[in-house]
């Protein structure tokens, strides 16, 4: 952005800087931005699987408990036997099991009273479609990740970050050398505003700030060069 002033422009013309270091400077911050925004996250242990799995435990376990326990006191013993409520990914063993008999009371394996239950559960909204659901999620949770595709965004990101960062200080060094006002320097983001000095003042202060020659502390995110 501070190529945009004419003297900005003329004082880093004299060293080499033109349209075409420029477009290439723009082009490396936009692959890094590409990259960043393109990358899939990525997260650890399946935290937001075993989330969803734990939200429908908690709907649907006291809905199918309070519906057997009422009206089919024996089905209720069997169907949760042994099964209670849990978090985090024990969640997991809990929904399977509690699929897995009603599976089995649709199968005739609780008599006809498993099959009537079966018809009132469904009622309740505890119907195939919401325990495909969770099967879906436990299927997602059994797989294994991907491993090389976190490292290879990794890499291109860091790839990306890595050659904007070597323009940036190539260009940043010879600026500081060939721009020697403390205004069109504030305007390439290398000097830091201090009072309430004009830009007339300023410029005609033709002392370079006293700064880093190799670039170091002088942070992408704050310079508009």
């Amino acid at each position: 952005m501070g190529m945009r002033n004419s003297r900005i422009a003329a004082a880093m013309a004299a060293y080499g800087f033109n349209e075409a270091e420029l477009d290439e400077g723009w082009g490396l911050l936009q692959a890094v931005g590409k990259v960043r925004f393109d990358a899939s996250p990525v997260r650890g242990g399946d935290k937001s699987i075993i989330d969803k799995l734990d939200a429908w435990e908690n709907r649907w376990f006291p809905i199918a408990s309070a519906t057997l326990e009422r009206r089919f006191p024996a089905v209720h013993e069997r169907v949760f036997k042994n099964l209670s409520q849990t978090e985090g990914p024990a969640v997991t063993v809990r929904v399977r099991t509690l699929l897995e008999r009603l599976d089995q009371m649709a199968a005739g394996a609780y008599g006809p009273e498993g099959a009537a239950a079966k018809s009132q559960l469904e009622l309740r909204g505890l119907a195939a479609v919401v325990m495909n659901e969770a099967r879906a999620l436990l299927e997602t949770v059994g797989k294994i990740a991907n491993p090389s595709a976190p490292a290879t965004d990794t890499e291109a990101l860091a790839k990306a970050e890595s050659d904007l960062w070597a323009w940036y200080l190539e260009w940043s060094q010879i600026a500081r050398v060939a721009v020697t006002q403390r205004a069109l320097l504030r305007q390439l983001g290398f000097v830091a505003s201090r009072g309430r000095r004009s830009d007339e003042e300023e410029e005609v202060d033709d002392e370079a700030p006293a700064v880093a020659r190799d670039g170091r502390g002088i942070g992408l995110r704050s310079s508009t060069a």
